[in-house]
């Protein structure tokens, strides 16, 4: 193809994509670049194409590619950085915007990229920074501003929590009053003037996030509280009658700020807000006497935070006030059970039934630590059965008794059990991997309907955990075996975010696109493995045979005859350009292709066999005997052999 017509077809290519039509632009591409010597800008854009389709595995490809044919060029990094960010993949995203801002330093785009790969890396120190350059290089830009004001807002955020509150509080106002008011920032600027004891700042911080969700009770527990605080019991219990009025269970109580406070509490734990409840616990513990349901309350609040060795102090703690209460031992097994402490979660369930804690938690608890502990399988086995007929369908013994089936070798039981954890907890990924390992071992045994059970399994895990490359390859060489070629491609598109480079992926995926017609894309794919590996046999006649088929012969043959002399032994090429010549009508190149076969390998039979073909069609019967009758010597010594 002359460079003329190259760049008119890249151009076509840049129109479709500045209208929007990203399908088109991406085939026209596709096209300039299996089919002839494409500009490297041809794979920018074809990545830049398929990022706007949503299909960013297969952009990582394509910009990789670029690189590899314009290393110095910031703008291969740069949307390569940003399809990993739109895969969550931020330390894969974050070297290459770097390196994009070594090569084009204050960059905009590059600055606010990196602002927002550090945003989602939840390092807002950094992110703050970058968004700061940005907006310096382009004051202008009003989606840089804007991602400067989202990065000190998150910045102020986790500062509240754990930095610098004054600081963390003119980050918060100077966002809200630059257009990003909401609940969030409101609560937390309530929570540190609250704690700093400026009760009326944290009143119109409350006011104001209540004016943005009327019907949320918390807040409305928050003024109360406050309320009660600076002495306006008339506007508190308005407050509660409010929350009463919109549904909340409110008793008809000698209301003061102590009883506010423990119900706002409970209110929150109630509502699984386990950082507010927490917040609120703490503030009651630091003003007032020590409480067990307070401490009770916040050991739920930091278990559920994953703050496993603070919640089981405060569960230690609700005991020493209340050591004959049942429920206060049951929630320090739940949390030893969750710190995997078997040694001391066996004593706790011990006290716990000696002072008459819940019978059906005891059995619950004993069976699932016996899940942990005990080695007879029968005996555990028989302790769960107990326990799930006493508890009901509870997803942890339904689990530890999967899990103790699956040991014992016993898929067709454990199976049902994993599907039931699923039921009713969906993102239990053991219970997910489970599943798979049961209907793998029944497919194995011979189950007829077990691989479609294997491939649901599959299916169900990655698409609730979509970032398990190992799982996806098993799905995709499945569903490869199974000749499901569709879904097999789009698991091994998926798969080159994490190994792009990995020649056998990128080859299998080919595979795939050809055994459904994406001979195109196949080209695509097999032309970069053969730029990387130019002497491998395989690749290039995989490569011609998809040219051919994608209805660029010509260039198959162009391809072959440069191709020829890094092969001298191999008849293979030979005959593949005989073939291409042969159905291009050019019959003395294609016979001369097959005598150059022939005389690679004097004992092949194919050359010959193709040139009888060829003579028979041509109506010279002669030559086309006494190629047959070479052919159906040599075959026969081979089949001797």
């Amino acid at each position: 193809m002359g460079r003329t017509g190259a760049a008119g077809r890249l151009e076509a290519a840049a129109r479709a994509g500045a209208r929007r039509d990203y399908e088109g632009a991406a085939g026209l591409l596709e096209d300039l670049i299996a089919s002839g010597d494409a500009p490297p800008e041809a794979s920018l854009y074809l990545g830049r194409s398929y990022h706007s389709l949503g299909d960013y595995p297969r952009a990582l490809a394509a910009y990789r590619d670029y690189i590899s044919a314009r290393p110095l060029s910031a703008s291969g990094y740069l949307f390569t950085g940003r399809s990993y960010i739109a895969l969550g993949m931020i330390h894969k995203a974050v070297p290459l915007l770097k390196k994009c801002l070594d090569l084009k330093p204050n960059d905009s785009a590059a600055l606010a990229l990196l602002g927002t790969a550090y945003l989602k890396g939840k390092k807002s120190a950094l992110a703050l920074e970058s968004f700061r350059r940005a907006v310096e290089a382009s004051p202008q830009d009003a989606r840089v501003y804007r991602g400067y004001l989202n990065a000190l807002l998150v910045r102020g955020l986790r500062l509240a929590r754990s930095g610098d509150q004054d600081l963390a509080a003119k980050m918060l106002r100077f966002a809200i009053a630059n257009g990003l008011d909401a609940v969030l920032p409101r609560l937390e600027l309530g929570r540190i003037y609250r704690n700093s004891g400026d009760l009326r700042s944290a009143l119109e911080q409350y006011e104001a996030a209540s004016s943005l969700v009327p019907d949320d009770p918390k807040i409305r527990w928050y003024k109360a509280s406050i309320l009660m605080a600076l002495g306006n019991s008339v506007a508190a219990k308005e407050e509660l009658r409010k929350i009463r009025a919109g549904g909340g269970d409110i008793p008809d109580l000698a209301w003061d700020q102590a009883l506010v406070e423990r119900f706002l509490i409970r209110s929150l734990v109630d509502s699984r807000d386990w950082r507010r409840a927490a917040d609120a616990c703490k503030a009651w513990l630091r003003t007032r006497d020590a409480d067990a349901a307070v401490h009770a309350m916040l050991a739920e609040s930091l278990r559920n935070l994953g703050d496993l060795d603070a919640a089981e102090n405060h569960a230690r703690r609700a005991i020493e006030k209340e050591p004959k209460e049942g429920a206060l031992r049951l929630e320090l097994a739940l949390v030893l059970w969750e710190k995997e402490d078997w040694t001391r979660l066996g004593p706790e369930l011990d006290a716990a039934e000696r002072i008459g804690a819940d019978r059906s938690a005891i059995v619950r608890f004993r069976a699932l630590h016996a899940s942990r502990v005990v080695g007879d399988d029968a005996r555990v086995v028989e302790l769960v059965q107990a326990a799930i007929r006493i508890s009901g369908p509870v997803p942890e013994l339904m689990r530890a008794l999967a899990d103790r089936y699956l040991k014992l070798g016993l898929p067709d039981l454990a199976e049902g059990w994993f599907l039931k954890t699923l039921s009713i907890v969906p993102d239990d990924e053991g219970a997910a991997l489970g599943a798979i390992a049961c209907a793998e071992a029944l497919s194995a045994e011979g189950d007829k309907t077990a691989a479609q059970r294997l491939e649901a399994a599959y299916e169900t895990y990655v698409e609730r955990w979509p970032d398990n490359p190992a799982i996806r390859r098993e799905y995709g060489m499945l569903l490869l075996h199974a000749e499901s070629w569709v879904r097999a491609s789009r698991e091994f598109e998926a798969l080159l975010a994490w190994d792009g480079k990995n020649p056998r992926l990128r080859r299998v995926l080919a595979y795939a696109y050809r055994k459904h017609g994406r001979y195109t894309e196949a080209s695509v794919l097999l032309k970069s493995l053969l730029k990387e590996r130019p002497r491998d046999l395989g690749v290039l006649l995989e490569f011609t045979h998809c040219l051919d088929r994608a209805g660029s012969p010509a260039y198959a043959i162009v391809v072959l005859q440069k191709a020829l002399p890094l092969f001298p032994k191999s008849p293979d090429p030979c005959l593949a350009l005989g073939d291409f010549l042969r159905h291009a009508k050019k019959k003395e190149a294609a016979v001369d292709a097959y005598r150059e076969a022939a005389a690679r390998d004097a004992s092949d039979p194919r050359p010959h066999e193709r040139l009888a073909e060829f003579y028979r069609e041509s109506g010279i019967q002669e030559l086309a005997a006494r190629h047959e009758e070479e052919g159906r010597r040599r075959r026969a010594v081979k089949t001797k052999k």
